[in-house]
């Protein structure tokens, strides 16, 4: 026996509700199609620091941070796997330069050395993407420091 299904149309359905309807929430009437990011707290980018890392390391793909990040730092985490310990944040600095912009730097431990973190974090549209994303390494011996001017 056989039993056929068919797909109905649905009869009620809801219609988007356009921006300038009074009953949509003010938030939502900027005229984007979300409401306006609120700030990051430092436990926020401490939590965005260890997924950068993650993916720095080569425990979480690349692909999954894309969209948190500028395309300058996704092409700097994409790039080949190496094989690098495991870095974990100690301790988490934040500021406020502008209303749109977080800056954060980090302790970081990996292999019982301590490393610096330095990133900037943009408001957009559609939420806080990573702008920059720098793990400062000591000096090697030998290899004298170039800074650009």
């Amino acid at each position: 026996m056989i039993e056929e299904h068919r797909l109905r149309t649905l009869a009620d359905y809801e219609v988007p509700r356009r921006t300038d309807d009074p009953g949509v929430p003010r938030e939502h009437r900027r005229g984007g199609r979300w409401p306006a990011p609120r700030q990051l707290d430092a436990g926020e980018v401490g939590h965005l620091l260890n997924m950068l890392l993650e993916t720095y390391d080569g425990r979480r793909p690349a692909a999954q941070v894309r969209a948190l990040v500028a395309p300058e730092v996704y092409a700097g985490l994409s790039g080949p796997r190496l094989p690098r310990p495991h870095h974990r944040t100690q301790t988490v600095h934040t500021c406020t330069p502008a209303p749109d912009v977080v800056e954060a730097c980090a302790r970081v431990e990996a292999d019982g050395r301590s490393f610096a973190l330095a990133a900037r974090f943009t408001r957009t549209p559609t939420g806080w993407r990573c702008e920059r994303f720098a793990l400062l390494r000591p000096q090697q011996p030998g290899n004298p420091s170039r800074r650009a001017a």
